[in-house]
């Protein structure tokens, strides 16, 4: 294991013990657990999370939730009118879609070369696949190996031809690590969706919802103008193919419960705690600029 992904799950322990937690837990009870000293274990948790522990603790409680499900429908309107290129800070993934005809992956992807690789980050191990036209998925492992990740995503597309290719794809990967860290974006990533129009509707509505805020699903169902579709809307948001640089983390349920999650409840606590205890500290730009 390499420094950095030492450093990675030694935070990645306390991240998941305080998402876990009933109760505070104390910085000097998690620095013993890293073996460090209060002071350097909280400066090593601010460097690779962006918040202090204490921070994001306080995140995860029901009343920031709620604050933010309040406020989200001026905070969508705003990101509506604010559009979806340029380094908005409403739109802080700098994330290309380009919707894919359902024919280009039909018939299990047949004539495409699907790339892949995996890179280790704060919340876990993610493993991603992609074509020339983008990113096709990107999931965190849970636990599972490279070639059982390979595995699953070949029955699901049988007839593309695989190659891994982690110099090609690093870039990438770099990029969600460090976006995952409380970094600005440095580089755009494209994505390649391919879905029913629905999905892709409720996708692209997904990328709009900026970091440190939450909708209901009620919400986001009258986001992409199907007020009374809320089940399917909340179907769509299950099926995301692509974790994080598609946030469906961050839908919640009406009463700002945080809900299940595809890649687990503790993933997407840790996921919301970090963002919104994010979002009332200034953002660190990485001075990007939208190609």
């Amino acid at each position: 294991m390499n420094s950095k992904n030492a450093r990675y799950q030694l935070i990645r322990q306390a991240i998941e013990r305080l998402s876990a937690a009933e109760a505070p837990v104390g910085l000097q009870e998690l620095a013993d657990a890293a073996g460090q000293s209060p002071f350097h274990f909280q400066r090593s948790f601010v460097s690779l999370a962006g918040v202090t522990p204490k921070e994001f603790s306080q995140a995860l409680a029901l009343q920031r939730a709620k604050q933010s499900l309040a406020q989200a429908d001026s905070v969508m309107e705003a990101a509506l009118s604010a559009g979806l290129s340029g380094p908005s800070r409403l739109h802080d993934l700098f994330v290309g879609q380009e919707g894919l005809s359902p024919g280009e992956f039909k018939n299990g992807a047949a004539g495409q070369t699907l790339r892949w690789s995996s890179a280790d980050t704060l919340l876990g191990p993610i493993w991603l696949a992609a074509s020339e036209r983008g990113v096709v998925s990107l999931l965190f492992s849970q636990g599972a190996s490279d070639q059982e990740m390979l595995a699953k995503a070949t029955a699901e597309w049988p007839l593309a031809q695989w190659q891994e290719a982690r110099q090609d794809l690093a870039p990438i990967l770099d990029e969600v690590q460090r976006r995952i860290s409380g970094l600005g974006p440095s580089r755009p990533i494209g994505l390649a969706l391919s879905g029913t129009s629905l999905r892709l509707k409720v996708w692209q509505a997904l990328m709009r919802i900026p970091e440190g805020q939450v909708l209901s699903y009620g919400q986001l169902a009258r986001q992409v103008d199907a007020p009374r579709a809320v089940r399917a809307v909340a179907s769509c948001v299950a099926a995301n193919p692509i974790a994080y640089l598609i946030p469906c983390h961050r839908v919640i349920r009406a009463n700002a419960d945080f809900g299940e999650y595809r890649w687990g409840p503790r993933t997407k606590r840790a996921l919301l705690g970090l963002e919104l205890a994010r979002g009332d500290k200034p953002e660190v730009s990485a001075g990007f600029s939208a190609a």
